[in-house]
């Protein structure tokens, strides 16, 4: 589709996004492609229908940072990843809140505050991603609840925040996060309950709603390779099928109580999923379901 707008709009089309045109149009397909076309090329008619079939960018939401600005041309066009070379590990938080965000700036401060040395992308008034580097392996949600709640207070909006997986800095991570919005985004569609949401809690909602967005792609790399332990796998199939009871899974595997632990500690290190609790322990099951009979 994008090619046929390249076709029709010719010279007035571009991908080569930069904060400085101003003249153009920008929108954001659902596959995170970044397009722009000259205003003047646009029927009110023609920007009323391509603002329904993608997502409008908005240019003109005050001026991005340095480090945004990287990550922008990284995700929507072909620039180098802007990692820091300290950098191992990455979580992406995906918020969208029902009203605009009028003081851009005090929320800025509040996001980092609450969630230090990240990087904040606005993608438009009311949404945006926060990139966290070097973040713990498992996230606190219920302080993310109480965040939200004084949000939701302070700033007057209805907001909902996604937690992402933990990324290994690779060069498929664009190709991650850009999936990861896009199960979000469905999320947000179809279930709104709750106004924080992870990954591994979104998971079955879109695994059940017959989503084409799962594939083996969308999953951490921290995830599938530590599905391709074999000695892990078996100790994780039993601890499943004994309720989460680590002395119930030593006891039929013939192992100590504390080497059970030990994989099990070192499983939610790698990846941040606690699979100690219920919802964690689920979405790690339907990961590893799915891996095993889908991906052969």
């Amino acid at each position: 589709m994008i090619e046929k707008l390249a076709s029709h709009y010719k010279e007035a089309f571009s991908l080569a996004y930069s904060h400085d045109k101003a003249e153009y149009l920008w929108f954001k397909s659902d596959e995170g492609q970044l397009f722009g076309i000259l205003k003047s090329a646009v029927t009110e008619q023609e920007e009323n229908l391509l603002s329904t079939l993608y997502t409008p960018y908005d240019h003109g939401f005050g001026e991005h940072s340095n480090r945004s600005e990287k990550w922008l041309h990284y995700l929507y066009g072909e620039n180098s990843p802007p990692f820091l070379p300290s950098s191992n590990s990455i979580r992406c938080y995906y918020f969208y809140s029902k009203h605009q965000v009028a003081d851009k700036q005090n929320f800025e401060e509040a996001m980092q505050g609450s969630i230090p040395s990240s990087t904040i992308l606005w993608i438009s008034r009311h949404k945006g991603i926060i990139f966290e580097e070097n973040s713990d392996p498992v996230v606190d949600k219920e302080s993310f609840d109480q965040w939200i709640d004084t949000f939701t207070s302070d700033f007057f909006i209805e907001l909902y925040v996604y937690i992402g997986q933990l990324h290994r800095m690779t060069g498929s991570l664009k190709t991650k996060i850009l999936a990861e919005q896009s199960c979000f985004e469905t999320i947000y569609k179809s279930f709104r309950r709750k106004k924080c949401i992870t990954f591994h809690e979104a998971l079955p909602i879109l695994i059940f709603d017959g989503s084409s967005l799962i594939s083996e792609q969308v999953f951490s790399e921290f995830l599938t390779e530590s599905f391709k332990d074999r000695e892990l796998i078996q100790t994780l199939q039993v601890y499943f099928e004994c309720n989460l009871n680590v002395s119930l899974t030593a006891k039929k595997l013939y192992m100590h109580r504390n080497s059970v632990q030990y994989r099990i500690e070192k499983f939610i290190e790698k990846t941040g999923i606690d699979i100690k609790h219920f919802h964690e322990a689920a979405a790690a099951f339907l990961v590893m379901q799915f891996l095993e009979h889908f991906t052969e």
